[in-house]
């Protein structure tokens, strides 16, 4: 019962998360990955889970981390911001790819989780 509350807790969060990226500048791969994770998590919440699907999305989730790693590796040498509430600029693109980084690791995060449950 409480692994069921967890993955529906998450696939809002995961779907909080897509409705968020409408007005990003490249939103379409991202609200794909959170939807993604959103479906996974709704899935083995009702014991439907697929193993390809977590495959994809452990594969998209890495690629996205991948892409934005050079972004939160800068913020983590350089930036003196808190990477939550700090406003973006352009001055400053590691404050969108520390964000971008972090939400990717969460969705890779989740299909791990979802895949040991499954195997």
């Amino acid at each position: 019962m409480m692994f069921r509350f967890v993955a529906i807790l998450l696939a809002a969060y995961f779907i909080l998360a897509a409705g968020l990226q409408y007005n990003d500048p490249d939103p379409l791969h991202w609200m794909l990955l959170y939807l993604t994770s959103a479906i996974a998590c709704v899935l083995a919440a009702i014991r439907k889970d697929s193993l390809p699907l977590l495959y994809a999305l452990m594969g998209m989730a890495s690629i996205e981390i991948a892409i934005t790693a050079n972004g939160f590796f800068t913020w983590l040498k350089a930036g003196n911001e808190n990477l939550i509430v700090a406003k973006m600029s352009a001055e400053k693109p590691y404050i969108e790819l520390g964000r971008e980084f972090l939400g990717a690791l969460i969705s890779l995060a989740v299909a791990v989780w979802l895949w040991f449950r499954k195997r």
